[in-house]
């Protein structure tokens, strides 16, 4: 959510997995809105401060800089712009190991990011018991 700068969309670590991912989603129409590339800037910024200033370890132990991944999963075919910055990030962030990765087709379900295989929600503590 592009609107969202300061906030990390999804964190993902699939069982098994070595590699974290840190998925900045693009909803449907965001990219007309039209500050989106500051705004894509802005939000990349959040997310390459998150790995490298210790944040998202601190938050999850068993993370580190060289087995995060940025994914930009986006609705709609992303602008060429955001490509060329997304290149530029991508290439910024190697020397830290961080990988950045996106399908300029676009592709993303409307719903966002589905969850990991085998990821079941938590049972709600709000309705009572029996026992």
């Amino acid at each position: 959510m592009l609107g969202l700068m300061k906030q990390i969309d999804v964190v993902l670590k699939e069982k098994g997995e070595p590699e974290w991912r840190l998925v900045l989603e693009v909803h449907k129409g965001e990219w007309q809105r039209s500050r989106a590339l500051w705004m894509l800037e802005g939000k990349l910024n959040a997310y390459a401060d998150f790995i490298l200033d210790g944040h998202m370890r601190s938050l999850y132990p068993a993370s580190s800089p060289e087995r995060t991944r940025i994914v930009v999963a986006s609705v709609d075919p992303l602008p060429d712009q955001a490509v060329a910055l997304l290149e530029l990030v991508s290439l910024a962030l190697q020397q830290h190991s961080v990988k950045v990765s996106w399908t300029r087709e676009g592709g993303m379900s409307p719903d966002g990011t589905p969850p990991p295989a085998g990821f079941a929600e938590a049972e709600s503590d709000a309705s009572p018991r029996e026992g």
